[in-house]
């Protein structure tokens, strides 16, 4: 009978490598690929091993992507910026992204309301770095002047 060293000892390199990332943190497709061959992997290795970690579902693209606009969401970030940083992180993906209201008077609510009404250009162009559109902006700090009012 063979123990686990022995076991580890016949893995390629690769593999291990590749376990060893996955085990830190989840990686979409691409930035696997990349680490991978930043450590001078030869590609057909590292396509071979990220099509068998995809079919065994260690690395999984959607679900990943999903948990990362949830996070981005929390963080108050609006649609337009979290679609950038997952295209930078995992490519091109199919996933909707949803525009958050909730998300977006919390964030003025908790950050900018102070700022307000003195400093509202100031306010709509910090919301705009962070991904929410124009419009959306406008209607919520109108509603916000309404009830301040």
């Amino acid at each position: 009978m063979q123990d686990d060293s022995d076991l580890k000892k016949k893995l390629p390199p690769i593999r291990v490598k590749a376990y060893a990332l996955l085990a830190k943190k989840a990686y979409f497709t691409r930035q696997s690929t990349k680490k991978l061959k930043e450590k001078g992997y030869p590609d057909q290795e590292i396509t071979t091993l990220i099509k068998e970690l995809v079919e065994r579902g260690w690395v999984n693209d959607a679900e990943l992507g999903s948990r990362y606009i949830e996070q981005q969401k929390a963080k108050g970030y609006g649609a337009r910026v979290i679609a950038f940083k997952l295209r930078e992180k995992a490519g091109p993906l199919d996933l909707p992204i949803e525009e958050s209201t909730d998300a977006a008077k919390a964030l003025i609510e908790r950050k900018y309301l102070k700022d307000l009404p003195e400093k509202k250009d100031k306010v709509i162009r910090s919301l705009l770095r962070r991904g929410y559109p124009y419009d959306l902006i406008k209607r919520l700090l109108d509603d916000i002047s309404c009830k301040n009012a």
